[in-house]
C-alpha cells in the first residue's frame, strides 16, 4: 500500500509544481514586471538549449552504443557512407570478374571465385558471366561495408576482419542456394523475417542468419561450406578494394621478435567522412519537451511555439519578449 501512496504522493506534488510554475509566470504570459518575464524567457531559452544539445547527446548514446556492440554499420552514419561507395565497389567486383571469367586473370583473381555464388544461376550463362548491370553486387558490396564499418571501430586485424567479410558472403551464397533450389520455403523465410517479432536485444543480422540457416536445414538443403581459406582470401580482396577507394589502410606491427601482426584501420578519409556526417545530424535528433513558459503564437510553418532561433549564435531574452509584445499588440 505504502508504495501507491507514495507513488500518488509524487503525482500530486509533481502536479503542484506545475500549477505553482503556472500561477508564477501568470497564464497566458502576464507577467509583474518586465524582470519577470525576462527571467521567465531566459529560462524557457535555456530549456530549449538544453533540448537541443539533448538531441545531440541521444545521438551520439546511440552511435556510442552501436560501437559498444560492434555495429557501427547500423548507425545513421553508416548508413549513407555504405549508400556512397556501394555503387563503386559494386563496379570494381564487376570488373574484375568480368576479367575472371573471360581467362584473363591471374592466380590472384581465384579468391572471386566463390562470391559468383551469390548471385543467382541466371546471371550465368554456361559458366559465362552475363555483364547486365554491376548493381547485381549491391548486396555483396552491402555486406563487405556493413561488416569493415563495424569492424574499424575497433583495432581489428587483417584476418579477423576478413574472415567476417567472407562468412557475411557465405551467408549471401547460402540464401541464394536457398532460393533457387526450395522457392516455396525460401518465401516462407522472407515472411517469417518480414514480421516485426525480431526479438528485441539481438543483433538483428546474426539472428537472421541463424534463421536462414535454420530453415535451409529443415529443407535439407545441401551447401558446402567455404573452408577458411576461401573466406580469407575473398575478405582480403575486398579489403583491397577498400583500401584503393581510401577507406582503410593496413598497418604491420611487430607483436615479438619475430612476429608481425597486419592491423585494418579507418583512413584520415573515413573519419573525416564519420565526423561530418556526425556533426551534420546530430541536429536531427532534438528531443522535444513541454515549454515553460507560454508558447508564441505561430506566425507562419517555421515560427512559433518554441521561442529560440534555432541556429543562430545567441538568442537575447529582450528581443524575444518584445516579439512576443508586437504579436500581442498587432493581432
Amino acid at each position: 500500500g505504502d508504495v501507491l501512496t507514495m507513488s500518488a504522493e509524487t503525482h500530486k506534488s509533481a502536479l503542484q509544481q506545475q500549477l505553482e510554475e503556472l500561477a508564477r509566470v501568470g497564464v497566458g504570459g502576464k507577467y509583474n514586471n518586465k524582470e519577470d518575464q525576462l527571467a521567465v524567457i531566459q529560462k524557457e531559452l535555456d530549456h530549449e538549449e538544453a533540448m537541443l544539445r539533448g538531441g545531440q547527446a541521444r545521438y551520439h548514446l546511440e552511435v556510442d552504443k552501436a560501437k559498444a556492440r560492434r555495429e557501427e554499420g547500423t548507425t545513421l552514419y553508416g548508413l549513407v557512407l555504405q549508400q556512397k561507395y556501394i555503387n563503386v565497389l559494386s563496379n570494381m567486383i564487376n570488373d574484375d570478374i568480368k576479367l575472371m571469367t573471360t581467362g584473363t586473370a591471374g592466380n590472384h583473381q581465384t579468391a572471386l571465385k566463390i562470391i559468383c555464388q551469390c548471385l543467382p544461376s541466371k546471371a550465368f550463362d554456361n559458366g559465362v558471366f552475363l555483364d547486365k548491370s554491376p548493381s547485381v553486387w549491391d548486396t555483396c558490396s552491402l555486406i563487405v561495408l556493413k561488416n569493415t564499418i563495424d569492424g574499424i571501430s575497433n583495432t581489428v586485424t587483417i584476418n579477423k576482419l576478413a574472415i567476417n567479410i567472407g562468412i557475411g558472403l557465405m551467408h549471401e551464397a547460402r540464401i541464394t542456394h536457398f532460393k533457387e533450389n526450395d522457392k516455396e520455403n525460401y518465401l516462407k523465410t522472407v515472411r517469417k523475417l518480414a514480421d516485426k517479432n525480431i526479438p528485441q536485444k539481438t543483433n538483428r543480422y546474426k539472428y537472421k542468419a541463424k534463421v536462414w540457416t535454420y530453415m535451409m536445414n529443415r529443407s535439407s538443403l545441401k551447401f558446402d561450406d567455404w573452408t577458411n581459406v576461401e573466406k580469407l582470401h575473398l575478405g582480403v580482396k575486398m579489403l583491397s578494394y577498400l583500401e584503393k577507394l581510401g577507406l582503410v589502410k593496413h598497418q604491420n606491427r611487430k607483436q615479438k621478435k619475430n612476429k608481425t601482426v597486419t592491423f585494418i584501420e579507418p583512413t584520415a578519409l573515413i573519419v573525416e567522412e564519420i565526423k561530418n556526417f556526425n556533426i551534420r545530424n546530430e541536429l536531427l535528433f532534438p528531443t522535444y519537451k513541454p515549454m515553460v513558459a507560454p508558447p508564441r503564437d505561430w506566425t507562419s510553418p517555421f515560427s512559433g511555439g518554441y521561442y529560440g532561433k534555432r541556429f543562430n549564435k545567441e538568442n537575447k531574452p529582450e528581443e524575444i519578449a518584445d516579439a512576443l509584445q508586437f504579436h500581442k499588440t498587432n493581432k
